[in-house]
């Protein structure tokens, strides 16, 4: 993928559609992405988990909310809409900011998924004229466990959990895809339940509430040892001598 400055790019595309480009606030919105979960979506979602007592998926939609979906090492990837051959893939730096050249950084503090299009295009109207912008947020995740290519990976916040599994080169023959689960921080915020139920209703990362560093763990399918059949084939033998000796 071609790396362009995005700001060469809006320079030159200003200059030679300034003359007939109709104003902002004319243009089509592409804000409220279909891909990704509103404030108000989210909201709403909040107050059904805290009426059925389910406080912990209330309390990381709450997250949500208050810190926004951003993290320091996100990647963005921008495209000019009116050229789409023009990407660039920035990074979230610290601060939660975006930079870019020869202007004041982008705060990501507090920002959604589902706001972030409409964030870019405001701060890029201060600089160009009319900067139609699209922005697709990637996550960095870990797939871990018994999987053909475990490890972290970049994915858009709109893949699918299922599929992120298939990225990974899918389950191994040893692994039990049924008893996945997701983790933050050594904790489990998804149990088998739920990442069944993901699966089931072909969740996204998003609609998941994830972000940076959350892990995604394939455990391995539950083997009994030969040895230990061998010992409970012996111990159900000794009990069995031991009964036929009381009888006699």
């Amino acid at each position: 993928m071609n790396r362009i400055s995005i700001l060469r790019i809006s320079i030159s595309l200003s200059a030679l559609g300034a003359a007939n480009a109709a104003p902002l606030g004319a243009q089509t919105a592409t804000t409220a992405q279909s891909s990704y979960e509103t404030r108000t979506q989210l909201e709403a979602k909040i107050r059904d988990a805290e009426n059925a007592k389910r406080t912990s998926e209330a309390s990381l939609m709450r997250s949500r909310l208050t810190r926004g979906d951003f993290q320091e090492g996100d990647r963005i990837v921008v495209v000019l809409e009116s050229n789409p051959t023009a990407t660039d893939t920035m990074q979230v730096r610290a601060g939660k900011v975006l930079q870019f050249a020869k202007m004041s950084d982008v705060a990501l503090e507090g920002v959604l998924r589902s706001e972030l299009t409409d964030t870019l295009r405001r701060h890029l109207a201060k600089y160009l004229t009319n900067p139609n912008v699209r922005a697709t947020p990637l996550l960095p995740l870990a797939v871990l466990g018994n999987v053909r290519n475990p490890g972290f990976m970049y994915a858009p916040a709109d893949y699918l959990l299922r599929d992120l599994i298939m990225r990974a080169g899918g389950p191994d023959p040893t692994a039990d895809v049924s008893k996945t689960v997701v983790r933050r921080d050594g904790k489990t915020i998804w149990d088998v339940k739920a990442v069944r139920a993901a699966f089931s209703d072909g969740l996204s990362l998003d609609r998941l509430h994830l972000h940076a560093g959350d892990e995604i763990f394939v455990p391995e399918r539950r083997r009994i040892q030969l040895s230990t059949i061998l010992t409970l084939l012996s111990a159900t033998a000794a009990i069995s001598v031991a009964a036929t000796q009381l009888h006699h």
